[in-house]
């Protein structure tokens, strides 16, 4: 009988650690690919760019300081929010969303509400350079994410801090470029509109999954057959709204007729290939493009009104 190599045989336990040291670790299961994901680098993409096009759009030169600034305390806050909301989740995340960094063990959970702080701090840091008044305003602002994020997340009143927290974003920016006007105000109203629409849409995909556990939120009050056309007519209103109200402060065709337009053909559009099926593939094409048709049509109600 031929017998197998002993550990015990001089040199065979160091060759098997060798070995083992040699296993590729797949990307995904790395601490860097981990980090990188945690952070949801296309939505802190669109979300910065979104900060400075909102800031060009209020002045039309602004400081190519101030325009810096902005996009960090941007980026910083939603740095923060998204590495706090996935921390201050991890026990349902573990039943519902357990190949997300921190459930599957690849960011540690202090790390994770460590780097959040630094953000968190970082963004008032730099929101201070700006002005005091856009520092409130982004206090609030990551006030209302962390009382998403740690309270609310799973109760039907969650879209109330989402919302509030987006409308906010127009006007610390408008205080940051010194671009603040009384018409602006407008901007808090649609905000609250265009955050409702937006939550809507970003959580829909998520349906079954924020079902486990009792994570319910107003979308599973609604009902599956009833949330998807509540979502299409939020955004139909956030278009009627912010082209009512631009017409009544100072209609700019220039910026309001082409962000409305393709607004609204991309909903008909998500509207026509949701007619044939809901399902969770297709809710997360609806996310990207109507996250989209809300940015611009937000964005070009600004551009509408801006002084």
């Amino acid at each position: 009988m031929i017998e197998k190599p002993s550990d015990d045989i001089p040199g065979n336990g160091t060759a098997k650690a060798r070995a083992r040291s040699r296993v590729r670790v797949p990307r995904r299961r790395s601490s860097a690919w981990a980090w990188l994901r945690l952070l949801r680098p296309l939505a802190l993409l669109a979300g910065t760019t979104t900060a400075v096009g909102v800031a060009w759009t209020l002045d039309g030169s602004p400081p190519w300081h101030e325009v810096v600034r902005v996009a960090l305390v941007m980026a910083s806050t939603l740095v923060a929010a998204s590495i706090f909301n996935d921390a201050a989740n991890v026990e349902f995340d573990h039943k519902a969303h357990v190949w997300r960094p921190i459930p599957s063990g690849l960011v540690r959970v202090d790390q994770a509400r460590r780097i959040a702080a630094l953000a968190a701090v970082g963004a008032l840091v730099v929101a201070a350079s700006l002005d005091w008044i856009a520092l409130l305003l982004v206090f609030a602002t990551l006030l209302l994410t962390y009382l998403f994020s740690a309270h609310m997340r799973s109760t039907y009143f969650a879209w109330i801090a989402w919302s509030f927290s987006f409308a906010l974003v127009p006007l610390w920016i408008a205080e940051s470029v010194d671009a603040f006007d009384e018409v602006l105000w407008w901007s808090f109203p649609v905000g609250i509109v265009a955050g409702f629409a937006a939550y809507l849409v970003i959580k829909l995909p998520d349906y079954e999954r924020d079902n486990a556990d009792g994570a319910r939120n107003i979308l599973h009050w609604l009902t599956i057959d009833y949330a998807v056309p509540v979502t299409w007519g939020a955004v139909a209103s956030l278009i009627v709204i912010a082209v009512a109200s631009a017409n009544v402060e100072n209609l700019r065709a220039e910026w309001i007729i082409p962000s409305a337009t393709t607004a609204m053909v991309l909903e008909l559009l998500l509207m026509g290939v949701l007619f044939f099926g809901v399902t969770e593939r297709r809710l997360v094409w609806q996310r990207w493009t109507l996250s989209f048709a809300i940015v611009a049509m937000l964005v070009g109600w600004l551009g509408s009104i801006a002084p």
